[in-house]
């Protein structure tokens, strides 16, 4: 950031301070609060959320400097987010942050870690620590000295583990001793006398119900946010709840609890064209802060690690992607119909919107593969497909439908969540065209795509039906039959000279061959069939002018290099 924006940011009230920082990088983020006056009072201002994303987006080894400002409940919101596997604390990551707040030194480190619940800190000092009380000890301890620390006249610890942490846990008990001898000797007492699955058990609730508080449900009551609703009665689910009030009021004192998990401003989608047109700041606080919340529950219903920065991202991802697609759904593309669906729409029902639209696709692949003999199993990759069929229908099939960005070429060719209704207007338009193959090749060739004597025919065998129907087409040109039967290596000069029309540069398919084609579908197929059918025949003409309209006529045909036509190997 230049100067001129760090003296902007400077000189702004406290509360758009805060709104500037949103949408940062963690570092610029990290170096303007630094440069604030009020810095300490910016770091406690952020929720939980905001400050463990922006920590870890630094990096623990440079997050000291924010760590140390931060207040010990939103230390123990820090380690609620990143110290547990599942129902497990996770002690190593404990210690880490301990060790970040090491320059602030053993004061600050100690006044953490009494902010924590007691039963995680016995568990953390009981991996390093045997307690002895010394009124049961009834002789001198059988243990080396140097391996032994007696505080006073009640207990003795021996260091029983040996690593980086040993002199970090040294550190913290002696200053436990020094300033809350109380504390002290009830941790001395619990790391003698307490159970570890009772202290893990007592630490977890406590944990879930400090999550739950701030929008995180347990894993099973969060699948509720996936659950389907019938998109056609959105409007009578809808009024069965309370309606939304958006227009409360924003004071200087409310947590930047909604940036942690929202989408930044810059992505242009429709949905945050919407916040921006229709929404005043405070409006657009509500909605992110909202929109938040549906965040938390989704990576609670994925089990997302919130230490994983790359799943969690995905999670905001997905979240944005499903309100998106929803409100377009909604709005059909009218922004000020947008504005007025997020004025009175949950964005949970929203988001259960986006949800159930890609399931009604999942549903309609999957009694597209019924009707080609194939089980949910088999349809993610039919090796009788072409690509992109084949990709598309198997992410169609997923739990949570997936897009194939190769039906767009828009970037690297991969799959990712529906995010438009025009992902899924392209979606629906694969699935008619694979719909359109069995009627077409039932009319212009008499094949029966959908038997199981067709699918054992081109079992184990790289078998497309653009192959099929090119070659049925091809034969049909050429006078005969209309049938799949191979080409042969020396058929296929000829093929080329009934396809192309020679001429300057990449030559094309002659004009006749198509108006034959065309004919024949035409007398063969009806009118709502012969439309579903064309796109799927004109990749078809596509690929064969691609493989046979080479500059030079002259030039040998591979057969090993033709993919668009059946060929018989000798």
């Amino acid at each position: 950031m230049t100067v001129e924006g760090e003296k902007e940011f400077l000189n702004l009230p406290f509360h758009q301070k805060l709104e500037f920082l949103y949408g940062l990088s963690a570092r610029r983020k990290r170096d303007l609060i630094l440069s604030a006056p009020e810095a300490r009072r910016l770091v406690q201002s952020f929720s939980p959320e905001t400050l463990f994303y922006t920590l870890k987006e630094i990096g623990l080894a440079d997050a000291g400097d924010l760590l140390e400002m931060a207040l010990p409940e939103q230390i123990k919101g820090l380690v609620d987010l990143d110290c547990w596997d599942r129902d497990r604390p996770n002690l190593g990551r404990i210690r880490e942050w301990l060790e970040a707040l090491a320059e602030a030194g053993r004061s600050r480190m100690a006044e953490a870690l009494m902010g924590l619940d007691f039963e995680l800190v016995t568990l953390l000092f009981r991996q390093y620590l045997k307690v002895y009380r010394l009124e049961e000890v009834q002789q001198s301890l059988d243990v080396p000295v140097d391996r032994i620390v007696q505080f006073d006249d009640h207990y003795a610890v021996e260091f029983i583990r040996h690593d980086a942490g040993s002199a970090l846990i040294q550190e913290l008990l002696e200053e436990l001793f020094e300033r809350d001898y109380e504390y002290f000797a009830n941790l001395m007492e619990e790391v003698y006398w307490g159970v570890e699955a009772e202290l893990e058990e007592h630490a977890y609730q406590f944990r879930h119900a400090r999550l739950s508080d701030r929008g995180f449900p347990d894993f099973f009551e969060a699948q509720s946010v996936f659950a389907y609703l019938n998109p056609r009665q959105f409007e009578e689910i809808k009024s069965l709840h309370v309606k939304c009030n958006r227009v409360g009021v924003v004071t200087e004192d409310l947590e930047l609890f909604d940036y942690a998990l929202t989408m930044p401003d810059g992505d242009n989608s429709f949905f945050n064209s919407a916040l921006a047109a229709g929404f005043s700041a405070d409006g657009q606080h509500q909605l992110r802060s909202e929109s938040a919340l549906v965040a938390n529950q989704v990576l609670a219903a994925r089990a997302v690690d919130f230490g994983d920065l790359e799943a969690v991202q995905k999670a905001i991802r997905l979240t944005h992607d499903y309100l998106n697609l929803a409100l377009e759904h909604l709005a059909g593309g009218d922004l000020k119909a947008a504005v007025e669906h997020l004025r009175d729409t949950h964005l949970k029902l929203l988001f259960r919107l986006g949800v159930s639209l890609t399931i009604d696709l999942r549903t309609r692949a999957e009694r597209l593969l019924e009707s080609f003999g194939l089980t949910k199993k088999e349809g993610r990759e039919v090796s009788f497909f072409d690509s992109p069929y084949r990709e598309a229908l198997g992410g169609f099939l997923h739990r949570l439908p997936v897009f194939y960005t190769g039906l767009d070429q828009a970037g690297a060719i991969t799959w990712r969540a529906f995010r438009r209704m025009r992902d899924l207007h392209m979606a629906y338009g694969v699935l008619e065209q694979i719909e359109s193959m069995p009627p077409l090749l039932r009319a212009v060739a008499e094949l029966d795509v959908t038997s199981a004597g067709f699918r054992a025919q081109v079992a184990g065998r790289e078998i497309r039906l653009s192959q099929i129907l090119s070659t049925v087409m091809v034969r049909y040109a050429m006078g005969e039959k209309a049938q799949p039967r191979a080409f042969n290596a020396a058929e296929l000069a000829r093929v080329r000279s009934v396809l192309i029309e020679s001429g300057q540069g990449q030559a094309r398919l002659k004009e006749a061959f198509r108006k034959r084609i065309e004919a024949l579908l035409r007398e063969r197929l009806a009118p709502e069939a012969l439309q579903k059918s064309a796109e799927f025949v004109n990749s078809c003409f596509n690929l064969l002018e691609e493989e046979f309209g080479r500059p030079n006529p002259r030039d040998e045909i591979e057969p090993h290099c033709i993919r668009s036509l059946l060929i018989r190997h000798v």
